[in-house]
């Protein structure tokens, strides 16, 4: 027995480098793209969609409206709320004409949908590329809007951004929480060379209007929580229409409380959303995490017994030097690269919480 699990162990490894080396090695071993000239930008509308958001707008459209971009317009979307800043957006348009005001009341059929608002939003933009992004985050620069854009070119229609969770110094929670956020997208940009994106980034996304109207909207999504940036973007993308924007300037900062509570309930939540995507999206990243929670109760279980345990510690050593290696360069590309010193607590935290919730929603049919 001791044999055969010896033998599954080694097949793990290899399947784990594999997986580092063919997946996650075109964006570990990444370049910057060449820079464009303005020229070669098209217009773009950026939406923003607005539900209680008062005092982050200030800061967030005045970071907005000095993108240095040569012609673009800002589609701000109020979904109708309590609080004052359908005033703050109104006094904002009124000095910038650039700036379009969508106000949405809420209805019964779709009382604070945000999907429905968005398709309002969508349909007054006047040009043929969105860029999506919300008050919650902010953009990292002024060149956020340039530098995510010239992902888009005639065959790629999407294009997928990464949300950069600010770090807090001496705090391992704010660590597990940037190691799960970071590895969300490494999976996303990773997986998007190999088929349908997992899903998108409601915070830094764009696509082409076409697809939008193509597939009729959100029709098949509107009664699913966050189908604009999860099962919609699983629907509409190819391996051949995406392109994902790994440029730091083109990242935007989100600001989160460094607690227990949020890390899990960002877990939690991932677990849920990722079920919308399609079965087989589901099927490809959690093959690979059962290999990760296989390899280290595999390495438990032989050590335990010491089953030709050199080969097996230096096999353990073998695997996380090339791991190291990669994870260097990844979170050097997504600019967190202070996670390499925790990385074995990081990841073996992260595989047996995310098989945790896993397992319990897979039993319970748990949804969103």
């Amino acid at each position: 027995m001791l044999t055969l699990l010896f033998y599954i162990f080694i097949a793990v490894i290899v399947i784990e480098i594999l997986q580092y080396i063919i997946i996650y090695g075109p964006i570990a071993m990444t370049t910057s793209l060449p820079t464009k000239k303005y020229v070669d930008f098209e217009p773009v509308s950026v939406i923003v969609y607005i539900k209680e958001q008062q005092d982050k707008l200030d800061n967030f459209l005045t970071q907005l409206i000095n993108q240095d971009y040569p012609e673009y317009e800002i589609v701000l979307i109020h979904n109708e709320s309590d609080d004052d800043d359908l005033e703050i957006l109104e006094a904002f348009c009124a000095k910038h004409a650039n700036t379009r005001l969508v106000k949405v009341a809420n209805i019964e059929t779709f009382w604070g949908n945000k999907k429905y608002s968005l398709t309002l939003g969508m349909k007054v933009a006047k040009y043929e590329r969105f860029v999506f992004i919300e008050p919650v985050v902010t953009p990292r620069s002024e060149n956020w809007l340039l530098s995510f854009t010239r992902n888009f070119s005639t065959s790629k229609k999407i294009v997928l951004g990464h949300t950069s969770i600010n770090k807090k110094k001496r705090s391992f929670i704010n660590q597990l929480i940037r190691f799960q956020n970071t590895y969300k997208s490494i999976d996303l940009f990773s997986w998007a060379n190999f088929g349908k994106p997992f899903h998108g980034n409601a915070y830094n996304q764009g696509y082409n209007k076409e697809l939008f109207f193509k597939v009729n909207g959100f029709i098949e999504q509107m009664r699913v929580p966050y189908g604009d940036e999860y099962s919609f973007i699983n629907q509409i993308g190819t391996s051949n229409n995406v392109a994902v924007a790994y440029d730091q300037d083109s990242f935007v900062n989100l600001q989160v409380e460094s607690k227990t509570s949020t890390w899990l309930n960002n877990v939690k939540t991932y677990d849920l959303l990722f079920r919308s995507s399609s079965f087989f999206s589901q099927l490809k990243l959690r093959f690979f995490n059962l290999c990760h929670l296989l390899f280290f109760a595999l390495f438990a279980v032989l050590m335990s017994f010491l089953f030709n345990w050199e080969i097996v510690l230096g096999l353990f050593a073998f695997r996380y030097l090339i791991i190291y290696i990669y994870n260097y360069k990844l979170f050097k590309v997504f600019d967190d690269k202070d996670l390499i010193w925790t990385l074995p607590f990081l990841e073996i935290i992260h595989i047996f919480i995310t098989t945790y919730y896993s397992s319990i929603h897979f039993i319970t049919r748990k949804k969103i």
